[in-house]
């Protein structure tokens, strides 16, 4: 069982502000989820194998294919250097 002071530190730590009238809720529900988690930690998982995802759900896969073509040209007519169809920068790092 967890006490209103316990209750006070853990949320000073959480940087959460519960105000005295909210404490005793705040312990009730918080001693509430300590049992909720004393109560999964009891549960006998040897048989029950490893999931990757919760949700029993397969992963939608599609085509690797180019949908759009991209006009270079119109991309390249602002550039102020092009050089091979690549814009031209300046050098950052000797």
């Amino acid at each position: 069982m967890t006490d209103a002071a316990t209750v006070r530190e853990v949320a000073a730590l959480a940087r959460l502000t519960i105000s005295d009238q909210d404490i005793e809720n705040a312990t009730t529900e918080f001693n509430q989820a300590l049992a909720l988690f004393d109560a999964l930690g009891t549960v006998d998982t040897a048989e029950v194998a490893p999931m990757i995802n919760p949700l029993n759900t397969a992963q939608r896969l599609r085509t690797d294919c180019i949908d759009t073509l991209v006009d270079r040209t119109g991309l390249m007519q602002n550039a102020p250097a092009i050089e091979e169809d690549y814009f031209l920068v300046p050098r950052v790092v000797d």
